[in-house]
């Protein structure tokens, strides 16, 4: 993916993956973003612990790790992404763990070339101009 947009204009690390996620899929919420960037950095977390990360309710993390679970998944729901699994992890039989799907982890591969990548945002603002606001006599 370009960091250049139309027209020329610089597109950083962090709006390129922004605009990588809208373009796979346009009608994503923050929430659902969110739920995917914390789970692919901690795999196996539970929603309780999404929600204290993404600094929101459990049943905002709920729903945002359930719609992106795959749509034949016990539990998921709409649009059903198929970017995470949801499963126990052996010891705990009614607690369930969020995992990156293969979907998901090759989702992360691409934002992870993105990062690799990296375009800061421009460093150097003290050198840029600063406009003059019209004072108001």
């Amino acid at each position: 993916m370009s960091m250049t947009e139309e027209g020329g204009r610089r597109r950083n690390t962090i709006l390129a993956a922004l605009v990588l996620l809208r373009r796979m899929a346009p009608d994503i919420t923050v929430s659902e973003m969110l739920a995917f960037l914390y789970v692919a950095e901690n795999p196996g977390i539970r929603v309780k612990e999404l929600a204290g990360l993404m600094v929101t309710s459990s049943a905002t993390a709920s729903r945002a790790s359930r719609s992106l679970l795959g749509r034949d998944e016990p539990g998921a729901l709409p649009p059903g992404r198929g970017w995470l699994l949801m499963a126990s992890n052996g010891r705990e039989a009614i607690s369930r763990h969020l995992y990156l799907s293969h979907d998901g982890l090759a989702l992360a591969d691409r934002l992870d070339a993105l990062i690799l990548a990296a375009r800061p945002i421009e460093a150097d603002h003290a050198s840029r101009p600063r406009p003059r606001l019209a004072s108001s006599a």
